[in-house]
């Protein structure tokens, strides 16, 4: 699948017509994967979606997999949430028909995207958002890991077992066939989008999210390597919400940051449709 917008191409992966009067759901990945994260054996957002009858597409944002980077100077989740926006209106103008409007999921640094996408209040009908993977405030190591890498390093991919340990719940939660299997949709990282995540964010996410009007679900898995997991900080990542209408958070149990690929993927994808139906349904 490839879109065109004025910042260049966007390419991703998609499944048939869902039935008639779904939504379009619209999958946003995170930092170090392309789009095929949401397509893992197995794991497959994509599969879960066309069986209860949904038409799933995964986007590969700027700079991943077949998409045109941005310049240096422009790779920001805003920005990057500003093209997003121009492709996703594309692809409602190819696939919308007379659906009811877009869910967007996202995971990761794709949620802090799906953040700000939703507070540009965009003219396509963004019917709510998805979002899990992302907090407010990640643990002082992993910080310290993203300053530590050198400023001219381009591009980083994690090492697979950072990647074990960081991404992934403890054994029980994730069979290591579907972590291995998951490496198929690993992509470099910029560290543009590192730095951001660990420093801007933090401190500036409680604008764009006041700007959403939108139902928001927001999922924080128990093992989340990259985030501090705990009742307070997910009641203080889901209040920021102020303008939405409502607003569905919980803690995730038995996963970690990479929550599609556990052992619990299935009820966690049926659960993000779920809300995809209620939205559609509450408009």
């Amino acid at each position: 699948m490839q879109l065109r917008t004025a910042a260049g191409r966007i390419t991703g992966r998609g499944t048939g017509p869902g039935a008639e009067g779904s939504p379009l759901v619209v999958a946003l990945h995170g930092g170090g994967y392309h789009s095929g994260y949401f397509d893992v054996p197995g794991h497959s957002l994509l599969d879960v979606g066309v069986a209860a009858g949904f038409e799933v597409v995964a986007l590969d944002r700027p700079g991943y997999g077949g998409s045109d980077a941005l310049p240096a100077g422009e790779l920001t989740f805003a920005r990057s949430a500003e093209v997003l926006d121009e492709a996703i209106g594309a692809l409602w103008s190819e696939r919308g028909g007379a659906r009811p409007g877009v869910v967007v999921v996202s995971h990761s640094i794709g949620s802090a995207i799906a953040v700000h996408l939703a507070a540009r209040r965009p003219e396509w009908p963004l019917l709510g958002i998805s979002l899990h993977g992302v907090g407010d405030r990640s643990p002082a190591h992993v910080v310290d890991a993203w300053h530590g890498v050198p400023p001219d390093a381009g591009p980083v991919e994690l090492p697979a077992p950072q990647r074990r340990a960081l991404l992934y719940g403890p054994a029980g939660t994730v069979d290591e066939e579907a972590v291995d299997a998951a490496r198929a949709g690993v992509a470099p990282l910029p560290l543009a989008e590192m730095l951001e995540i660990v420093d801007g964010w933090p401190s500036t996410y409680v604008r764009p999210a006041a700007d959403v009007v939108v139902p928001v679900q927001y999922t924080l898995a128990e093992h989340d390597g990259l985030w501090i997991v705990d009742e307070e900080r997910l009641a203080a990542f889901a209040g920021a919400f102020t303008s939405a209408p409502w607003v569905h958070a919980r803690i995730q149990g038995g996963a970690g940051h990479n929550l599609d690929h556990h052992r619990l993927s299935r009820a966690f994808h049926l659960g993000q449709l779920a809300f995809a139906a209620e939205c559609a349904a509450r408009r």
